[in-house]
């Protein structure tokens, strides 16, 4: 076999290599490219049917939102609750708030909303409190559906259901307990809504696009539209469900997940007739150019490689002898490569200097930080040895002062966590407040007013000092003592809002409405402009909308004369783990 290719001429051989390396890698290339591009049609009609399907779902995901808040509305009234959780005397006060406060609730939540449902019910555990006004119901009264024993069950606090009535026929209801601030159980609030309001906008047939949409639930009872067959198979219906998508008779199933009311859109598409005669004889034709194009190449190539070899071998010296350029005497292609790798090797040895200059920075600086770690234990240790020299001399209101700032100074310097709890920072806030009474005696008072409950609220530290200091350096009275007040309280948005009021001057109405633009678009005065004001203050109201948004900047609320009072809103439930506060 050696031989015999030694024997054949040049030509042969280039032949030879090209029907075994070009025509037939290349024939079968076409047949995968053909292969490829039914997969891509594919692809492409699976994700255009899920963009719509996605779209469909957005939708009546919109609508139970909107169904959901409007149950929140309602379920978490404060008013409302304290109406069902007291007993219902038939005296003027109760009939008054049943009349002109519970029963029109239910009626404008019917009449203001973005979705018609069909009815807003409240059952109540209260059996003093009359039924009426078609809201109103005793809790026995569902109790006796089939919905409500598994809702009972599966201790969940609200749950979609089906509630098949002669009065509204079928619906869909978002049931919610209702509780009490007090914990106890007062009732649960139903909102029901048609299926063809929830479902019929999301289903909109396109003519001639071939597309068919259905709702069904996991038994493959059809919802949506109205008189639909169920024409797949239940195996094939919960696969789709579950966002798969499958090929069946020459058109395409998909389906999307609606979660919390246990239904599923399900999609299928007609597939589009492929032209494949034109496709082969496409590929052919791509095959055949080739193979030309290649025998026309070949010599322009074999040049070319030679040139290659060569600048690869001036390479191969450049590396060897250290870096060192090589030389270029060609302005085309290869003279431009050569050029770029003359470029590449100086860049090479600027990063090998750079990487030499930085890793002896590095090591500097950790140097430098094991050697940092000891300063501030011996600046802990001092002051606990000033308190104790003070406290043996009789000095403990000095003596109580070092150690509350040693505290200070263990809190600023422990840079490990950027969070910290509201316990902790009322702490400090207390330390800094027992060094100022040192300066102003009792000229200056602190009252703190926050539930035990929201002592754990995790938020970003060295939030309430500032505030505080800005006070004192800006609020105190002409005349009579500077009295500051903390409060917190948990709002019906789930946030926690901290207000610190005191008695100063307060700010005038144009002043402050400056300052709470300045606080909302972050439009500070630059750092050199000796008028500015409320620095510390800017501190804190950049990072708390770094950290949790732009809605939640620092707000100031003052009347000229009387107080001034800044207001600070911290999330629930944000922050990381931390155990170094």
């Amino acid at each position: 076999m050696i031989r015999r290719l030694n024997a054949m001429s040049i030509k042969s051989k280039v032949m030879l290599a090209f029907v075994l390396l070009i025509l037939l890698p290349f024939s079968a290339l076409g047949l995968y490219t053909y292969d490829q591009s039914q997969r891509f049609i594919r692809a492409q009609l699976i994700a255009s049917a899920s963009t719509s399907l996605k779209q469909m779902t957005f939708t009546i995901e919109n609508k139970i939102d909107l169904i959901e808040s409007l149950s929140d509305s309602i379920t978490y009234n404060y008013r409302l609750q304290q109406f069902l959780g007291s007993p219902f005397t038939g005296d003027d006060n109760s009939l008054d708030t049943y009349f002109s406060y519970a029963a029109p609730l239910i009626n404008y939540a019917m009449l203001f909303q973005k979705v018609n449902t069909e009815k807003i019910s409240v059952f109540m555990t209260n059996d003093s409190i009359p039924e009426g006004f078609g809201a109103f119901y005793r809790a026995s009264k569902a109790m006796q559906e089939p919905w409500y024993a598994p809702f009972a069950r599966s201790g969940s606090k609200s749950a979609w259901i089906v509630r098949d009535t002669p009065e509204s026929g079928r619906t869909f209801g978002y049931v919610q307990k209702m509780v009490s601030l007090e914990g106890d159980d007062i009732g649960f609030t139903l909102v029901e809504v048609r299926p063809d309001v929830l479902l019929a906008a999301s289903v909109q047939e396109e003519p001639g696009t071939g597309r068919d949409v259905v709702i069904a639930d996991a038994q493959g009872r059809i919802y949506s539209p109205a008189g639909s067959a169920d024409a797949l198979s239940l195996p094939l219906q919960r696969k789709l469900a579950d966002g798969g998508h499958a090929f069946r008779g020459g058109r395409l199933y998909v389906g999307e997940r609606l979660k919390r009311v246990g239904l599923s859109v399900l999609m299928n598409v007609k597939l589009p007739r492929t032209a494949n005669s034109w496709q082969v004889a496409s590929n052919l034709v791509f095959i055949a150019a080739t193979v030309v194009l290649l025998f026309a190449f070949y010599s322009v190539l074999k040049m070319a490689l030679r040139t290659m070899r060569t600048s690869i071998r001036q390479m191969d010296l450049a590396i060897e002898s250290g870096f060192e350029p090589i030389p270029i005497k060609r302005r085309d292609e290869f003279g431009v490569i050569s050029e770029r790798f003359n470029l590449l090797l100086g860049k090479i040895t600027t990063l090998m200097k750079d990487m030499i200059r930085k890793e002896t920075i590095q090591k500097d600086a950790q140097l430098a930080a094991l050697q940092s770690q000891i300063n501030p234990h011996f600046i802990y240790n001092t002051l606990d040895t000033f308190s104790a020299r003070m406290e043996l001399a009789g000095q403990f209101e000095v003596s109580d002062a070092m150690a509350d700032f040693g505290k200070m100074m263990r809190y600023n310097m422990d840079g490990r966590s950027k969070f910290a709890t509201l316990e902790s920072e009322i702490r400090y806030l207390e330390q800094y407040m027992n060094l100022q009474k040192i300066k102003y005696g009792n000229d200056v008072e602190l009252a703190i007013e926050v539930p035990e409950e929201l002592l754990a609220l995790r938020m970003i530290r060295f939030i309430l000092q500032p505030i505080v200091e800005n006070s004192i350096r800006h609020g105190f009275p002409a005349n009579g003592s500077l009295r500051i007040l903390l409060t917190a309280c948990l709002q019906p948005s789930g946030t926690v809002l901290i207000a610190i009021k005191d008695n100063g001057p307060g700010i005038d109405q144009a002043r402050l409405a400056s300052l709470n633009r300045r606080f909302r678009d972050s439009d500070y005065a630059p750092r050199d402009d000796q008028t500015r004001e409320s620095i510390g203050l800017g501190n804190i109201n950049e990072r708390l909308k770094l950290f949790y948004g732009e809605a939640y900047a620092i707000r100031l609320d003052s009347l000229a004369g009387e107080y001034a009072e800044t207001t600070v809103t911290i999330p629930c439930g944000t922050g990381e783990e931390d155990n170094h506060v």
